[in-house]
């Protein structure tokens, strides 16, 4: 396929993406010198006439709308013999792509929402509903100072609605050939981002754009699909019967008003969501701004609060959390080494011989502890901050029974050992304070540990 020549003018360059039914190539308009992609049906497909028909219709949305975030089609090719659309050249990567490589953050989210409805609210005006949005149909070119480019590809399940009353669609949506099918009903769309009314094979309308919309952000947020399950029986079952959990469970950090319009655009009933793409598109533009306005200068207090932990680099508060861990287990160490040999100073300090006995213990379950917590913050597990608040009670408790541990050693640093106590006795604070640090202000990393609660 590399080097040939199609229609007589596009030479193909490389292969971009496959589906079931066609290939999506790199080529070259030799007439006008510049990079296309053309979206080709493949050879055991082209007898489908149903299907040519569905391209031929996406060749026409895809043509009739003109809108910077909206690639643009620019030719239509059925001779018999092969059938593809012409679309402009959209560098960059998918949505889908970024999801698995990096967490966004509001600003992000905000930005990509704001070019996503601005588009669809050009489609929508012209009457064409897109049905399948989702990450994987959102082309994004990154750039250093945000999202940049963004543009929906594939309008394959276009659908074209009267204009005079958007609400008044067919009853009767056309299956076309390829599309999700169960028990013989055809399901139009990719079931993950399909809205309550597309899995009732109800008629789609400018309102199921919209929750398809918001399920992106709601994942661009939270790193998940809250309806996605592991069959699609039950990812259907899910998005009829279940509501997303509130953001705030996945990044404490996500603003509050975030969460509100997110969750408006995924209301069951279409007539709750937002009415309009232009609707939502004030709320998100009202919302950056809110965001990116600088806030009321006040006076720095004199001593931290106490609700609100000191906060240093993430990078600099991971490696300083990996140091402390290290030391504990070095401590767990040495006390197993020192503690056969001087059993009669644990009897002196702390009582029975049972107590002596149940150091070891301890010991283990400190070290198991500590090797659990040094493997979620190495492997940047999401959840690690809010996991140590929930352990924290456990952990203080652990932590306060070993800082007694320097008065095994009175004898040789004598008064020392009390300044070696109350260092120890502070640490599970100190890491509280690092774990927050790491993972509750930056990246969305989600973290219950010491999070402001909103005024």
């Amino acid at each position: 396929m590399e080097g040939e020549l199609k229609a007589d003018r596009y030479k193909v360059e490389g292969k971009i993406d496959e589906g079931g039914m066609g290939v999506v190539y790199r080529a070259r308009d030799i007439r006008l010198d510049c990079s296309v992609a053309l979206k080709v049906i493949k050879p055991e497909h082209l007898h489908d006439t149903q299907f040519r028909r569905r391209m031929a219709l996406e060749a026409r949305a895809a043509a009739a709308i003109t809108h910077p975030g909206i690639a643009k089609a620019s030719d239509f090719v059925d001779d018999g013999n092969e059938c593809f659309v012409v679309y402009e050249f959209v560098e960059g990567v998918t949505l889908a792509e970024l999801l698995t490589q990096k967490r966004f953050t509001s600003a992000e989210v905000l930005e990509v929402g704001i070019k996503v409805a601005d588009a669809l609210a050009a489609a929508h005006a012209q009457g064409f509903v897109h049905r399948d949005l989702k990450p994987g149909n959102i082309m994004i070119t990154p750039r250093p100072e945000g999202a940049g480019r963004v543009k929906i590809l594939d309008f394959g399940l276009a659908k074209r609605l009267k204009l005079v009353d958007l609400s008044q669609a067919s009853q009767a949506d056309e299956a076309p050939t390829g599309s999700i099918t169960t028990t013989g009903m055809a399901i139009i769309g990719t079931i993950d981002y399909m809205a309550p009314e597309q899995v009732r094979m109800e008629p789609a309308d400018h309102r199921t754009d919209l929750y398809a919309l918001g399920l992106i952000l709601y994942e661009m947020v939270a790193c998940v699909n809250p309806f996605r399950g592991n069959e699609p029986t039950s990812t259907i079952a899910n998005i009829l019967t279940r509501d997303a959990p509130p953001l705030s469970e996945r990044s404490p950090v996500s603003p509050p008003e975030l969460d509100r319009l997110i969750r408006k655009c995924l209301r069951k009933n279409r007539e709750e969501r937002y009415q309009s793409a232009n609707e939502l598109l004030v709320d998100l533009t009202n919302l950056r701004r809110d965001l990116s306005r600088p806030s009321e200068v006040k006076p720095a207090p004199t001593a931290p609060s106490p609700d609100v932990p000191l906060t240093v680099s993430r990078t600099f508060a991971r490696i300083l959390f990996f140091v402390i861990q290290i030391g504990y287990l070095a401590l767990y160490a040495a006390t197993a080494h020192y503690l056969p040999r001087h059993l009669d100073r644990i009897q002196m300090v702390f009582g029975a011989r049972q107590a002596a006995l149940a150091v070891p213990f301890l010991a283990l379950i400190g070290a198991a502890v500590r090797l659990y917590f040094l493997a979620a913050v190495g492997f940047d597990y999401a959840d690690s901050g809010r996991l140590f608040r929930r352990l924290f009670p456990f952990i203080a408790l652990l932590d306060m029974v070993w800082a007694m541990a320097p008065l095994l050693l009175f004898q040789e640093i004598e008064w020392l050992a009390l300044l070696f106590v109350v260092g120890l006795a502070s640490l599970p604070f100190s890491q509280r304070t690092l774990l927050y640090s790491a993972y509750a202000p930056r990246g969305g990393k989600t973290s219950g540990v010491g999070v402001p609660t909103p005024a």
